[in-house]
């Protein structure tokens, strides 16, 4: 499905998580989300309260944090400092994943890291990309928000119908136009467009 959507080559910068599907992609760049990392650390913690474990924890954590105020202190810092300090954390989480661990979450973690080691801190190096991959879901708030409160749909067709109107609405939006106007106008165009057609027919028969 991954290939079908996006193509095995996709040319921009792709935002996912950790599933495997997406290691088949070749792309501009990847960056893989903090987000699944944070859940990830979290769910850990509930079975596992080892010393070993804390550490490790620990100092991920701070790194991955660190890379985020950094990347939100961008336009404040200085470019030459800005690259020293992106080295910082590179060389940080290096020296993280270079250390030998017996416990086998942290383990575990270090060889997925590792795996994925170029496509951490992606968004130091691009402007608009996120550490998140939550951007999609994000963009069908207002959507999801509308049915709950119209009580959801009442058929197929309805709900097919407003699939269609909320996709063409938000992406009038994204693109600064007015949702209505544009699907009006999208309309009258396809209305004329039948319109012709017919005629056309009616002159060929």
């Amino acid at each position: 499905m991954v290939k079908d959507i996006l193509g095995a080559i996709f040319k921009g910068i792709l935002i996912c998580d950790f599933y495997g599907a997406y290691n088949k992609i070749s792309a501009l760049a990847k960056q893989r989300c903090f987000f699944h990392l944070f859940t990830e650390l979290v769910k850990v913690d509930k079975h596992n309260s080892s010393a070993p474990w804390k550490a490790f924890r620990k100092k991920l954590l701070r790194i991955l944090k660190d890379a985020i105020r950094l990347s939100e202190r961008k336009v404040q810092i200085k470019t030459a400092d800005y690259g020293r300090l992106k080295n910082k954390l590179e060389s940080r989480l290096n020296q993280l994943l270079k250390i030998p661990y017996n416990d086998k979450d942290a383990k575990r973690l270090t060889k997925r890291l590792k795996r994925h080691r170029e496509e951490l801190f992606t968004f130091l190096d691009y402007e608009g990309v996120s550490p998140y991959n939550n951007h999609a879901e994000q963009q069908m708030r207002k959507p999801v928000l509308t049915r709950k409160v119209s009580q959801q749909n009442r058929s197929e067709q309805g709900a097919k119908t407003q699939a269609i109107l909320m996709s063409l609405f938000r992406s009038a939006e994204l693109k600064g136009e007015n949702p209505v106007e544009t699907v009006l106008e999208a309309a009258q165009i396809e209305i004329g467009s039948e319109s012709q057609a017919d005629q056309n027919l009616k002159q060929a028969a």
